[in-house]
């Protein structure tokens, strides 16, 4: 989980740095290595030129801020085969000595697909921007970080299933039937992560500096300019900043709401620590989108907005799996 929550944050700082097409090439294991000579690093330098990120932009790099965008890509990459490696070796083990229990076996195989499916949306995903492109596409940006997610998610889950079963936890009837309001919010809160991407992949964050208004606008002028509609959900960065803000509205009033379900029922005291990490992470969450609006988008507070999204997440996805196999246990 610390791994996986590490390379959101690396992928993150990659995409915020524009290191992401730094590397033109996919080589799964000759790829590991890292140039280290002069010659190697003209010759990573020479791809990197040949492509229109380079020629319309990047035209006057020099070779020491290359090797600077080259370094993140390629740790990237690298921190990925990592956790191949922390996931492989003991299960490896694990297997030799018949310790797998069969009914961990679907958790066990579906983190591994979702891994290997990763770094092939990954390269997917660096291909878009290679050709006719000086970025990647927001479409492809927005599959590689909810699959992130998705992998970060389902190994808590498991980590809870087994913590949760051999503690004995027992929740009561009323918490259970409660956390279908974590459920909702963690839903809503998957939504807003994958919806990000689409600000990030678009840039629509830079387009306004004010809040909550729009350069003295209510709503941005231009937030249905695309054809057909359903285009502006994922190309009109007017509208894609909009309903971003907007659906972080939404989630506040369904957090309200746990608030006042959760403080005016004595049966659902359990939950209420949870509820204050919740509301003080989602507190923290908003500032940083209101600090990173005004301040265009700085490195050090889009990934500490990354970084809390994380925890915010997680925080429901422990919530909702702990509610889940606590009461498979009771039965």
């Amino acid at each position: 989980m610390i791994c996986v929550s590490l390379i959101i944050l690396i992928g993150g700082y990659t995409r915020i740095s524009d290191s992401g097409l730094s590397i033109t090439e996919w080589k799964p294991i000759s790829g590991v290595l890292f140039p280290i000579t002069q010659v190697a690093w003209l010759e990573e330098f020479a791809k990197y030129k040949l492509i229109d990120e380079f020629k319309l932009i990047n035209n006057t790099m020099t070779l020491n801020e290359f090797k600077h965008i080259y370094f993140w890509e390629w740790f990237h990459r690298f921190f990925a085969r990592f956790i191949g490696l922390v996931f492989i070796i003991p299960l490896f083990f694990l297997l030799m000595k018949n310790k797998v229990v069969r009914l961990d076996l679907p958790y066990i195989v579906s983190i591994g697909f979702l891994g290997m499916l990763q770094a092939i949306i990954g390269w997917y995903m660096v291909k878009s921007g290679l050709v006719d492109r000086v970025d990647v596409s927001q479409y492809r940006l927005s599959f590689h970080l909810i699959t992130a997610f998705l992998i970060l998610g389902l190994t808590l889950t498991f980590y809870v299933k087994k913590k949760t079963l051999e503690s004995s936890i027992f929740i009561s009837k009323e918490e259970k039937n409660e956390s279908k309001y974590f459920l909702i919010l963690l839903v809503l809160i998957f939504i807003q992560i994958f919806y990000g991407a689409y600000v990030s992949g678009t840039d629509s964050g830079l387009l306004y500096n004010t809040w909550p208004n729009y350069n003295s606008n209510l709503i941005p002028s231009n937030i249905f300019s695309e054809n057909p509609l359903i285009s502006n959900f994922f190309e009109n960065g007017d509208f894609i900043i909009f309903f971003h803000r907007t659906f972080a509205a939404l989630i506040s009033l369904v957090i309200l709401l746990i608030n006042y379900r959760v403080f005016n029922n004595f049966f659902l005291k359990n939950y209420r620590r949870t509820v204050v990490i919740i509301n003080i992470l989602f507190l923290i969450q908003m500032c940083l989108g209101i600090l990173m609006t005004y301040q265009n988008i700085p490195w050090h507070l889009a990934l500490l907005h990354q970084g809390n999204s994380i925890l915010i997440y997680a925080m429901l996805v422990y919530t909702c799996s702990v509610a889940v196999f606590a009461q498979a246990k009771s039965d």
